[in-house]
């Protein structure tokens, strides 16, 4: 029998995995914004936006991709990736360059201080888990290190489902 054989989504042991699900997504989506605003002030970076930090992550996955592309890809509005790109190209973090094969086109590229700016919050990002994690018990920072690789497929799987935009059941 397959989870999708069993009510509501339930583990083989008779339990409702779907329930753990919200909190998950709760948790996740909290770590990351903890991590983005107190990686920022560690690294002295100037706050950067949510969708700022998205479009950057996006850019710096696929460099050479158009604003269609990006927007594709996040499931937002063309135009308000445009009006972001424009406010990072303007602080120096993403590059336009015309695409060779369509000059009517521009291609995105990360720029050097945009590397530069993900490497300090990476090491920021780091420092502030290892620190945090030295708070907790023993047990949480292993079941921590152990979840990163199925965390890693997860956010794989997710993101190769294309359905960035799609809205949740009513």
């Amino acid at each position: 029998m397959t989870n999708i054989d069993r009510p509501h989504g339930g583990d083989p042991h008779g339990g409702d995995l779907a329930d753990a699900w919200p909190p998950l997504a709760s948790a996740v989506h909290e770590l990351s914004r903890v991590l983005r605003s107190v990686g920022e002030r560690a690294a002295g970076l100037d706050a950067i936006t949510g969708s700022e930090v998205e479009v950057l992550r996006c850019v710096s996955a696929r460099p050479g991709s158009t604003v269609s592309a990006v927007s594709r890809v996040l499931g937002l509005q063309a135009s308000n990736v445009s009006t972001t790109v424009r406010s990072l190209a303007g602080r120096g973090l993403l590059e336009r360059r015309s695409d060779p094969a369509d000059g009517r086109r521009a291609l995105l590229y990360p720029t050097a201080r945009a590397r530069r700016h993900r490497a300090l919050l990476d090491a920021a990002w780091a420092q502030g888990i290892e620190r945090a994690l030295a708070e907790l018990p023993e047990a949480d920072a292993g079941t921590l290190r152990a979840a990163v690789p199925a965390l890693t497929r997860l956010a794989g799987a997710l993101d190769a489902r294309g359905d960035h935009g799609a809205h949740p059941p009513a």
